[in-house]
């Protein structure tokens, strides 16, 4: 008789995703995925391959819930330059305390160079993430909530590096009223409004 299995995937998923996002890929073991997770090695191994297929997987799931929120971003913002802050206040949702930072950019560091599968993913990503910056600042020009005195791509360059920047910042340390100063410094760049 085959035993069905007694565990949620996705929530496994999900499991795995917070303890890669807190560890990191290679001080994750299968045993720590095991206690985490609460299914049996030879489930997990069943259900999802190896542990690098788990965590594809997982990477998968957290780059999947990033890009939700970037799909809304037209229906829930009034205008270009409220959408480049929304997608700020994405990467500054958690807690002052939570240091975890940017599961992809752990990861881009982490495995980016030697990790031929992870990056392909990641760097899709993350042109998905310029593009959306790059679309929004030229809704903000159309709207006029955005500049038109720097042209769009200089803005987009520099948006995408402040961008990055504070997805490493939060996993820096850095304290969080600085990450939100040069976050506004940004706006106050895009909206015509910098001295």
């Amino acid at each position: 008789m085959v035993r069905h299995k007694e565990f949620d995937p996705d929530t496994a998923v999900a499991d795995a995703m917070t303890l890669f996002w807190e560890r990191g890929y290679e001080a994750t073991s299968v045993q720590d995925l095991v206690e985490r997770t609460g299914v049996g090695r030879r489930s997990m191994y069943d259900t999802f391959g190896d542990k690098h297929s788990l965590f594809l997987r997982a990477l998968e799931t957290y780059i999947g819930s990033i890009e939700d929120g970037y799909r809304k971003l037209d229906e829930t913002t009034a205008d270009g330059l409220a959408a480049v802050r929304a997608l700020f206040a994405m990467l500054l949702k958690s807690e002052p305390d939570d240091f975890r930072g940017c599961l992809v950019v752990n990861t881009a560091t982490e495995l980016g160079p030697s990790d031929d599968e992870a990056d392909e993913r990641l760097r899709r990503h993350l042109d998905v993430g310029r593009e959306v910056l790059a679309a929004q600042i030229r809704r903000g020009r159309r709207d006029g909530s955005v500049t038109d005195g720097i042209d769009a791509e200089t803005l987009t360059a520099v948006a995408y590096n402040v961008w990055l920047g504070v997805r490493v910042g939060v996993r820096a340390r850095t304290p969080r009223a600085q990450i939100v100063h040069d976050v506004e410094e940004l706006m106050n760049l895009l909206s015509g409004s910098s001295a």
